[in-house]
């Protein structure tokens, strides 16, 4: 995950920072700071929060020892049934018992811990010859539960330190009923389970079964870009169905052994950076292509009172956004179903924009129309937070060769067909051709 910030340019002294949060199939750090056109940029390092000198040293302690307990176990648990998920839907990695209490000890555990390239080594492709998927799929899990681990122990530094607030869905109290009532979530397990079978015998069938979902659901084509209309994972219905985004979150989570979510949450240190000194609810946020909402949950958790746009091309999905943010009643949430790359939205409009995981799921045309619209909507002093994928390049010396090889084997077994023309992209370039300067860039 890489999070970069870039600013505005404008004729007027203001701060604007854009972020930048990359997803983390491959997880390292890496902070670059920046100077906007427009103005000093905010620090690229995330707000630190200093205890008082007159709090007395062992409540303190206290309170840091339930903290890391709390979380552990949370993300311990969760990691080993998505883990156990895993092993039922790929078949893959021999026993699960040790996740749970190897994860929790790892995490308490402040000593970093070596970590592996990804999908690396030898072995081989995915359809000539070389590992199968399953064994690659296992391969990547145990090589990178050092990498989930160090993702894992910076979130918790990040709780430690109040950079944003314990995540609701780990709190048993406000856990969603269909993340903690068993009969809800093994009907969905089962679910997912099922499905899996259909996407393995598209990902058999490879790039012909990429268009199926004209044969499984009503689409009027006139509607969508061409590049929108495909089964996208090589997912049942691609984007447009219920189905597919009643399955969606809980597919991807299993993919990465339930930390998509953390992924997505080192955004929010830079967001509560750039909220201290700002009138909450006078602040208008736009996320854009929304997915199911998830992430939106968890800025609104930490922001009640935004003032909330979410645009999403998929109605299917934009209902899920919906649902999703039911809980959050404090401020507003307005659904837009619309295209990235030709918002319906005034210029200057929008205080901050989030796009998570969109880009490399976009050509490259796409990708500069959505830029330039971000520019157009984003109003002076604004910021834009932006998490997506791992480049080429972004790599230790050395490691082109493996994280290249990963590259094509990722985009091949889950359909990602613009995913390595994105990992070639300079994104400083891209964003600084519509006026959004670098200011730090981030790698977990």
């Amino acid at each position: 995950m890489a999070t970069v910030c870039f600013g505005s340019v404008s004729g007027r002294a203001n701060t604007c920072d854009v972020n930048f949060a990359h997803k983390l199939e491959q997880r390292r750090h890496r902070t670059r700071p920046a100077r906007s056109r427009r103005g000093v940029a905010a620090s690229s390092d995330p707000p630190t929060t200093t205890a008082s000198p007159t709090s007395p040293p062992l409540p303190d302690l206290l309170r840091t020892a339930i903290l890391r307990t709390r979380y552990t176990s949370a993300i311990g648990l969760r990691c080993a049934f998505y883990f156990s998920q895993g092993l039922r839907t790929y078949g893959s990695v021999s026993s699960i018992e040790p996740v749970a209490a190897a994860i929790v000890e790892a995490v308490w555990n402040r000593v970093p811990m070596a970590r592996e390239p990804a999908l690396g080594g030898e072995g081989g492709e995915l359809s000539d010859g070389g590992k199968t998927a399953n064994a690659e799929i296992s391969e990547f899990l145990q090589q990178h539960l050092a990498c989930y681990v160090n993702l894992f122990r910076t979130e918790l530094q990040h709780l430690e330190d109040g950079h944003y607030k314990f995540p609701y869905d780990l709190n048993p109290a406000t856990t969603p009923s269909k993340q903690r009532n068993p009969m809800q979530v093994a009907a969905l397990a089962k679910d997912v389970c099922t499905d899996e079978a259909e996407r393995s015998r598209r990902r058999d069938i490879g790039e012909a079964a990429a268009q199926e979902l004209f044969n499984t659901v009503e689409v009027d084509a006139a509607q969508y870009p061409a590049y929108y209309l495909q089964n996208f994972h090589y997912q049942t219905d691609g984007w447009m169905s219920a189905e597919s985004a009643r399955l969606y979150d809980f597919q991807v989570e299993t993919v990465f052994l339930g930390a998509k979510d953390t992924m997505t949450r080192a955004a929010l240190p830079y967001m509560t950076q750039f909220m201290q000194h700002r009138s909450v609810e006078d602040t208008k946020l736009l996320d854009v292509a929304s997915g199911t909402g998830r992430f939106l949950t968890n800025v609104r958790d930490n922001f009640p009172e935004l003032q909330c746009t979410a645009l999403e091309l998929s109605p299917h999905y934009l209902d899920a956004v919906r649902v999703n943010n039911e809980r959050f009643t404090a401020g507003s949430l307005q659904l837009v179903e619309a295209n990235v790359e030709h918002m319906p939205f005034g210029d200057a409009e929008f205080d901050m924009l989030t796009a998570v995981y969109l880009f490399h799921e976009l050509p490259y045309t796409a990708q500069r129309n959505a830029v330039r619209e971000f520019a157009r909507v984003l109003k002076p002093g604004g910021q834009v937070f932006f998490v997506d994928s791992y480049q080429q390049g972004d790599g230790e010396d050395g490691m082109d060769e493996v994280f290249s090889s990963a590259f094509s084997r990722f985009e091949r077994y889950f359909h990602e067909p613009y995913y390595r023309d994105y990992s070639l992209v300079d994104l400083e370039a891209l964003f600084g051709e519509f006026g959004l300067e670098l200011q730090h860039s981030t790698m977990a």
